[in-house]
């Protein structure tokens, strides 16, 4: 290519689309300069597996290439992606130097550039931001789609931007310790010199993180030393809080919210090589615009009624509104809302129980479905389950009556109650353990449509109140009674293989973006559940008791049971689903829409990513289909 209207042309397409966007100007008129335009008609084979190790790269133009999975013994040939203007392929092949494991065949008359294999691999070499794209394109897009969202709320996103930060980077000083023995006076005149809200106690001998005893804060004062009436000489040990929990120094800003907002703690001392280096403070990690997560957390810890839980829960949400619009990770944003629900309900449980006489250590309360996962987004209604312990001597009456009312409390504060009626003040759903596991039992051993439907939602259970030693053994006891049916995991395979995702869609960009009526797409149903069902069978398979989607999938790459860099692909997938639903839900729709969206009100960047998401659903589905043949 010598012209240079034309060169000039090319560069202003790429400068368009990702990875291109991104690159440096030298590396994208390199591109411009080696570019080769190639017609197809509709129907044209493009490369197929049958054609060996591409011989050049191609990146679509104008028109529509379909990637078609080859025909097999069960199944015909089905187009499995739609690539559209901007799009590359084969990359993976190209950098694998192996054939297409896809047929790419034009849809329709259709433009492609090509860049020959030798140009392909100089590119690699002199362009980091394009061989990133290749190496993992799916987490590269991501990176481009919270780049945008955040430079869209950048004041407002200023204060988060250190969320991916560790500890030891934030740190202000060094800890101030005392020893055991050390006088309460001491204590607090140490305090004041130093300007701090804690002590780190220290045991006699050593100074690492094993000696470290106990800590002392400020907020122990009025309770623990003025209103017992204690002598200023008393030993900081009598007071102190143990055992103290501990952040390592590489564990980031995100990890230290969530542990924070999981214990409500306002002080977490930080060891790197197993020394104390120091302590972070809820000061140190939170400035919000109104509520901080203190705050949230202590309007929970002192609510002594159902509306003050239910201005808590008002609370939750708008942080996690403001936590979408900053484009903070969905993935931090789902666990931290789980977390805060987690305790709202845990107080809930205690304030009922005690008004019914029920004592929580005989008992486990449920979280099931997406609570269960730790996947709760905004919009979300209540899944839970009550396992009476062997201990409970309490009439099943009782326990009915107790669990309807933390249900109906728990839809006032904002929780609806299931549609499908399961929740713990259902008779089917309270039981004993012996009952859950005759119950769980018969699903694995009969596997119809409804045990089938039920394992999908109870088989992500997890304990949220009371006894955790309950519900972990009746996890182990279902994990290995399925692993060991290998029907169960075929029946649970087929099931999960039947909701797939958007096959012939090509992302909104062509004649449908300008349809009358809305192009929707259910993100739950036809986006996440496809990752949550493939995840959820494979953990089984291989005996993993993680509920969450993301961390089953990790687990698995772990093991080896599933390769890394596949893994890596679908968990950013999932992750992106999962924003993006945050992100509809963030506009306050209903709750039966908080799962819908309509293509045309997404960005070109999006809406690919978007079909990536799909494309990496159905590869997650190829590998289960793989694992449990028809």
């Amino acid at each position: 290519m010598t012209s240079s209207t034309l060169v000039h042309s090319v560069r202003r397409f790429l400068g368009e689309q990702a990875p291109f966007s991104q690159m440096a100007p030298d590396d994208v008129e390199f591109v411009a300069r080696r570019l080769e335009l190639a017609y197809f008609s509709a129907g044209d084979v493009i490369v197929a597996p049958a054609s060996g190790p591409p011989v050049c790269c191609w990146i679509v133009k104008q028109g529509v290439v379909d990637g078609l999975r080859p025909a097999t013994g069960t199944t015909a040939a089905e187009a499995v992606m739609h690539l559209t203007p901007g799009e590359i392929f084969p990359v993976g092949a190209l950098l694998a130097d192996r054939p297409v494991s896809s047929t790419y065949r034009a849809g329709g008359d259709c433009f492609c550039w090509q860049l020959a294999r030798e140009h392909f691999e100089e590119l690699t070499r002199r362009s980091p931001v394009f061989l990133d794209f290749c190496r993992r394109r799916m987490a590269a897009l991501l990176d481009l789609s919270r780049q945008a969202l955040q430079a869209s709320y950048a004041v407002q996103a200023s204060q988060w931007r250190t969320m991916s930060q560790p500890l030891s980077q934030i740190l202000r000083r060094d800890a101030v310790t005392c020893l055991e023995d050390t006088t309460l006076r001491t204590v607090f005149e140490q305090m004041e010199a130093h300007d701090v809200g804690s002590l780190v106690v220290m045991r006699e001998a050593g100074e690492g993180a094993d000696a470290v005893a106990g800590i002392f804060t400020r907020q122990d004062v009025v309770g623990r030393v003025v209103l017992p009436g204690l002598s200023l000489d008393t030993p900081v040990g009598t007071v102190m809080t143990t055992p103290v929990l501990t952040a390592m120094a590489d564990e980031t800003v995100a990890d230290a919210m969530l542990r924070m907002a999981e214990r409500t703690i306002r002080h977490l001392p930080v060891v790197h090589d197993s020394k104390l280096i120091g302590v972070v403070t809820e000061r140190d990690l939170f400035v919000l615009q109104r509520r901080s997560l203190r705050q949230i957390g202590d309007s929970i810890r002192s609510a002594r009624t159902t509306p003050s839980l239910r201005q808590a829960a008002d609370d939750i949400r708008e942080w996690s509104l403001s936590l979408v619009a900053q484009g903070v990770s969905p993935d931090f944003i789902t666990r931290l809302i789980s977390r805060l629900n987690d305790q709202l309900t845990s107080r809930l449980l205690a304030l009922t129980a005690q008004v019914h006489g029920v004592e929580l250590a005989s008992l486990c309360w449920l979280a099931l479905g997406s609570e269960g996962r730790q996947e709760q987004t905004i919009a979300t209604d209540q899944d839970n389950g009550l396992l009476i312990g062997p201990a409970c001597s309490l009439p099943i009456a009782q326990l009915l009556t107790f669990a309807q009312e933390v249900n109906q409390a728990l839809d006032e504060c904002g929780y609806p109650l299931c549609q499908g009626e399961v929740m713990a003040g259902n008779p089917s759903w309270c039981l004993s353990a012996d009952q859950w596991s005759a119950l769980f039992r018969g699903w694995i051993d009969r596997g119809d449509p409804q045990a089938l439907l039920n394992a999908s939602v109870f088989f992500d259970f997890r304990a949220l109140a009371g006894d955790a030693c309950l519900a972990q053994a009746l996890s182990a006891e279902v994990v290995e009674q399925a692993r060991a049916s290998p029907r169960f995991l075929k029946q649970m395979s087929d099931n999960a293989l039947r909701n797939r995702p958007p096959q012939a869609w090509t992302g909104g960009l062509l004649d449908q973006l300008f349809a009358s009526e809305p192009i929707e797409i259910d993100l739950k149903l036809q986006g996440t559940t496809p990752f949550v069902d493939a995840a959820r069978v494979l953990a089984l398979a291989h005996g993993v008791r993680l509920t969450g989607t993301a961390e089953r999938l990790q687990s698995l790459a772990q093991t080896g049971a599933l390769p890394s860099t596949e893994v890596h692909a679908w968990v950013d997938a999932f992750q992106f689903l999962q924003g993006l639903r945050l992100r509809v839900q963030q506009r306050g729709v209903p709750l039966a829409q908080a799962n819908r969206v309509d293509v045309r009100q997404l960005s070109e960047l999006d809406r690919r990513i978007l079909k990536e998401a799909f494309r990496q659903a159905r590869k997650l589905q190829q590998r289960l289909a793989v694992d449990y043949p028809g």
